[in-house]
């Protein structure tokens, strides 16, 4: 199996992932900006660093300007990383404070309970409608943003790139996932479950059919999990291990 070892390769799929959902930006080599008018979370609204230069603590200035510009506050995604002390210093100089932070995890050893009553579509094609519907109720608890998310995966299911996977429970659909490939690696995102059925092994279903994809194919399955959302030791019983961790910093500057 190809195995990378590079974070940026991880960075690099995540930002392939989300440009989807928000504008991208690159205010340098490897220092990013996603922003978005259609959602409002920090998630979709945020800077970070493909790979931390040795004079990232420079690109502060030029982070918080694009942020002002569009009114919102400087959220920043830094790769926790005892060897840079100076971006950390302009940080707390700045009056940043962590808010948040975000594990990056791999599969190691597989270790998921699949419930053989949740069948798993994998493709989704023609059911767009169906899995925006699931994801909405799953992260959102309500679908009033469907037309905005179905833009933004229309051409999605006819990617070489892309897979949505929809799961049902006879006829209900329940869950949703996408994959999103790049080189060695294979990003999980939107693991989402109906509120109505959560506790049935849903995402671990799909979690399966995701690696043995994945594996199939020669790539390294990983995922990101806000730890604010509590989700890491579910995925670290599923046999994920985490790679690294990010730390959420921002600063508020009086915007709304």
């Amino acid at each position: 199996m190809v195995v990378s070892n590079d974070r940026g390769a991880y960075e690099l799929n995540e930002l392939s992932w989300w440009s989807r959902w928000a504008e991208l930006t690159w205010l340098g080599k490897d220092i990013y900006l996603l922003a978005s008018r259609d959602f409002d979370e920090y998630f979709f609204n945020r800077a970070g660093f493909v790979r931390i230069p040795p004079d990232a603590q420079k690109s502060l200035a030029s982070i918080e300007h694009e942020f002002e510009k569009r009114g919102r506050r400087p959220y920043i995604f830094v790769r926790q990383d005892r060897n840079q002390p100076r971006l950390l210093r302009a940080l707390a100089d700045g009056r940043y404070r962590i808010a948040d932070q975000m594990a990056v995890m791999q599969i190691e050893t597989p270790s998921f309970v699949v419930n053989s009553e949740v069948q798993v579509e994998i493709g989704a094609k023609g059911r767009l409608e169906e899995w925006v519907a699931v994801y909405l109720r799953s992260f959102y608890g309500e679908e009033s943003k469907q037309k905005q998310v179905e833009g933004v995966l229309r051409e999605a299911p006819g990617t070489k790139e892309t897979t949505l996977m929809l799961a049902r429970l006879g006829d209900r659909p329940v869950g949703c996932l996408a994959l999103f490939r790049s080189g060695a690696l294979c990003g999980v995102y939107c693991v989402g479950t109906d509120p109505d059925f959560r506790r049935r092994n849903v995402a671990s279903t799909m979690l399966d059919q995701s690696r043995r994809l994945a594996a199939s194919e020669g790539r390294r399955l990983f995922l990101q999990t806000i730890l604010s959302d509590s989700l890491q030791r579910f995925y670290t019983k599923l046999g994920f291990e985490t790679l690294y961790v990010k730390d959420m910093f921002v600063k508020d500057m009086g915007l709304s």
